[in-house]
């Protein structure tokens, strides 16, 4: 009995096309899992295992809208230390003394002050922004997410508003700013920290002997973006994303996610082979046994 692969190949395709459209998954996924192995093997990757680096802290942190107003500004004076808790805070004074010691982080941010069309502007320069967010609006989740974060922006150079009443409008301001975070420690990342700042001299009116600090409101996700800041200044904050900041793989990590990639990927092979051989040498179907039945001889009838 003479083999004919291409004609039992082909026989084999017509007449187990499941089959067949099942193989070429599985190859297609063998050819995706030693491609993803060898990019893992050639590449940096981002631990996994690391849900919030401090690229993850202040990309959530830009995500926050927020509107100034006028109502809450505080007068300050070159004696004063630099207020970090002007703003109402939702916990009682004696939980906030009992509770663990607050840490303090200052980074370089990017700030944009976008005026709304119906602000008139500031009786006087503007040189802090303080806000007090909460951890869950910074993407942590748990007893973290319940933990106050008070923000305190320090401008590099006194932001006047005194234009605004002249040309008719505010325009758009933009400003390299040092913001400070100040919470428990559990909020922030322990990973590697980006370049921190120094807020006491970072602003370059230090021959001024009075600053004001103006708070700031998050936005609220229940109140329409038209009703909530109409007469205010929009606030965001900016962050580039900084390949430093982020938790890689480790050359050993990344070698074992390689070959285990890599073993799937022979497995399926093999898998793929197998069936293509049983084709070449067995491919065509075997004639149904009904059909010999039909050429039995009918008996006379009598």
């Amino acid at each position: 009995m003479t083999i004919k692969p291409l004609e039992n190949v082909k026989s084999f395709a017509v007449s187990r096309p499941p089959l067949v459209v099942f193989m070429v998954c599985v190859s297609a996924l063998a050819i995706a899992f030693m491609s993803l192995a060898y990019y893992i093997k050639m590449n940096q990757i981002t631990d996994p295992d690391i849900t919030q680096d401090w690229n993850t802290f202040l990309l959530n942190f830009g995500k926050m809208d927020f509107c100034v107003s006028d109502n809450d500004t505080v007068k300050h004076y070159d004696d004063d230390v630099t207020p970090t808790t002007t703003g109402p805070s939702s916990k009682p004074e004696k939980e906030i003394l009992e509770s663990e010691p607050q840490k303090n982080v200052s980074v370089t941010i990017m700030l944009t002050l976008d005026p709304m069309k119906n602000f008139v502007g500031f009786p006087h320069n503007v040189t802090h922004l303080q806000a007090t967010i909460s951890g869950e609006e910074l993407g942590l989740h748990g007893s973290e997410g319940l933990e106050e974060v008070n923000v305190t922006f320090t401008l590099p150079t006194a932001w006047s508003t005194q234009d605004c009443a002249k040309k008719g409008q505010c325009r758009e301001a933009k400003f390299k700013t040092c913001v400070t975070f100040v919470a428990s420690p559990a909020v922030f990342p322990t990973t590697r920290k980006p370049e921190t700042c120094h807020a006491d001299s970072f602003n370059n009116n230090t021959a001024n002997s009075v600053y004001y600090t103006t708070w700031i409101q998050a936005l609220d996700p229940l109140t329409p973006e038209d009703h909530w800041c109409p007469s205010g200044v929009f606030v965001k904050a900016y962050h580039a994303l900084n390949p430093e900041l982020s938790v890689m793989m480790s050359a050993g990590e990344r070698s074992l996610v390689n070959l285990h990639l890599l073993h799937t990927s022979y497995f399926l092979f093999v898998m793929v082979i197998t069936v293509f051989c049983y084709a070449v040498i067995r491919g065509r179907p075997s004639k149904p046994r009904a059909a010999n039945n039909m050429d039995t001889k009918v008996p006379a009838e009598a």
